[in-house]
């Protein structure tokens, strides 16, 4: 079975897209935004359900779900959104300051002339979101801000580890902006990296990103504590 979307800009229908592919979008949304919490048992016969679904596409999004890493399964226990330690929390931003510092660091000696517009075209979107309060178009955008970097420094390695990394920190990161309200900090942040990179100062973006994410470890981290 397929779902077809249409955009309100177009009456083309979208590319197929199989159910399983559709139920991941929507588990991964619920667990992002915190409607599924953390440790919550993932009942395949609940979530068949809930979405109309057969069991079929209901394991196989799980089965993506946990290979992306927002998904445990133990045995005889089954599939549970997944819990976080503040050791883990410590840990992931601590990972993501190194990373995302070696992805602005690939930067160095490549053509920014397609990056910078990008990234001043995803500025004005983030800042649209934070004028009207869309907290999760502040934050999608905000990741689609760090996604284009990734893309553009032709790392793959790195940027393939990236995708696993950034992809478990997701709740993280959104329950962190949820509960310490929306503020321009991230934006004024992009603004900042944009304009260093446009001054060929890649030294300066990547302390910069490094800086930023490990100002919010402590923060998050204290989300977790028991």
């Amino acid at each position: 079975m397929t779902i077809q979307r249409r955009t309100e800009q177009s009456t083309t229908p979208a590319l197929p897209r199989t159910l399983s592919s559709h139920l991941v979008d929507m588990l991964r949304r619920q667990i992002i935004t915190g409607a599924y919490i953390p440790g919550q048992p993932l009942r395949e016969q609940d979530i068949e359900a809930e979405y109309g679904s057969s069991r079929g596409p209901v394991r196989e999004s799980l089965r993506m779900l946990l290979q992306g890493g927002l998904v445990e399964y133990a045995e005889r226990r089954g599939f549970r959104v997944r819990s976080y330690t503040v050791a883990d929390v410590e840990n992931l931003y601590d990972l993501r300051a190194s990373l995302e510092g070696l992805v602005i660091g690939s930067l160095a000696g490549r053509s920014l002339a397609t990056l910078l517009p990008d990234l001043h075209d995803s500025n004005r979107r983030m800042a649209a979101c934070f004028d009207t309060n869309d907290l999760e178009g502040y934050f999608t955008e905000n990741q689609i801000f760090h996604d284009r970097i990734i893309a553009e420094s032709g790392n793959r390695p790195i940027s393939e580890v990236m995708v696993y990394v950034n992809e478990v920190s997701m709740p993280v990161r959104y329950r962190l902006l949820r509960e310490t309200l929306l503020s321009r900090r991230s934006l004024d942040y992009h603004e900042r990296i944009v304009a260093h990179l446009a001054n060929a100062d890649i030294a300066a973006a990547r302390s910069e990103t490094e800086e930023h994410i490990l100002y919010n470890k402590q923060a998050a981290a204290r989300l977790y504590a028991p």
